[in-house]
């Protein structure tokens, strides 16, 4: 481009108008050059004190009152990114990135950001942390959605943590728990359902358990359909008194190994999953998955009761 009067070179200013180098005269405003507005970033890094004073580039002592100014400036800027301040640019930038981090549906993220909204509107934030009521607000729509939305309540608090939130597991637990009078949502708890079909994604996506159940001669797609179904009627045959106190995605993988068990039964093969291996691949202890094949699932379906009801 060049000026209409000179012919000299255009070059943007830092208005966002272009402006010839030679004549001075100033030609039309274009968005492509204009700096962006709204846009809100961090400027800088972020303040850290590794030692008891804060020290200057030669490692020398600041004066107490720059000690007491950078003292405030720090926990200024810790409950700014703490969730202690209502920024909802950031907190709704946040909620997304912690949906796909957790493989959460669309539909999840946006019913949680509207239910968040809907909160700061009617009631004050009963917690003075926005984070832990963006954090109830996500797990109280996960387990509305069941199944779709089968996150754990530590993968959600690990989640926020990466974020930069301060969050405990047992608060975020309680929270839910004693201040379930706003969650308009009637299912409070995930079931154990909810998780057999996530245990059995993450056995699908081994390679090693795809080759030993083709050697037993079952093909991939109708081992893991019969293991998922066989898995469910575990579960509903279990009474409430040994669901009780247990946690449900412990109880989910459990099933779901008992399940391979007698499988592999029905075969008279050994079984295709070990202990070990399978408490790897799912995440659990193996302590965990012997305990509660030994106490939750005695006396449940018998074998040859299962294979007939998967017939």
């Amino acid at each position: 481009m060049s000026c209409d009067e000179c012919k000299g070179v255009l070059v943007p200013d830092g208005s966002g108008s272009l402006v010839c180098v030679e004549c001075g005269l100033i030609h039309a405003y274009s968005d492509v050059y204009g700096p962006s507005v709204g846009k809100k970033q961090r400027l800088g890094s972020l303040i850290t004190k590794g030692s008891a004073f804060f020290t200057d580039s030669t490692e020398r002592k600041l004066s107490p009152e720059i000690q007491a100014k950078y003292l405030r400036l720090k926990r200024l800027q810790e409950s700014a990114y703490n969730g202690s301040c209502l920024n909802m640019l950031q907190l709704h930038r946040d909620l997304e990135s912690i949906a796909v981090e957790l493989c959460l549906p669309k539909e999840v993220v946006e019913t949680a950001m509207n239910f968040f909204d809907q909160l700061l509107s009617k009631l004050r934030n009963p917690y003075g942390n926005y984070g832990m009521l963006m954090a109830v607000c996500l797990a109280s729509v996960s387990r509305e959605f069941g199944d779709r939305a089968p996150v754990r309540l530590s993968e959600l608090v690990d989640a926020f943590k990466r974020r930069g939130y301060r969050l405990s597991l047992r608060v975020l637990a309680k929270n839910l728990n004693f201040h379930s009078f706003f969650i308009p949502f009637n299912k409070k708890f995930h079931q154990s359902e909810d998780y057999l079909g996530r245990v059995v994604e993450k056995l699908r996506a081994s390679p090693f358990i795809q080759v030993r159940i083709r050697l037993i001669g079952f093909e991939p797609d109708e081992y893991f359909e019969r293991l998922l179904s066989m898995a469910k009627a575990l579960l509903a045959d279990l009474p409430p008194p040994r669901r009780s106190g247990k946690n449900p995605y412990l109880l989910a993988a459990s099933a779901v190994f008992l399940a391979n068990k007698i499988l592999a039964e029905s075969r008279s093969t050994e079984s295709i999953l070990t202990k070990s291996e399978f408490s790897k691949d799912v995440g659990i202890a193996e302590y965990t998955l012997r305990s509660h094949l030994s106490t939750v699932f005695t006396g449940g379906l018998a074998p040859s009761r299962m294979l007939a009801a998967q017939s």
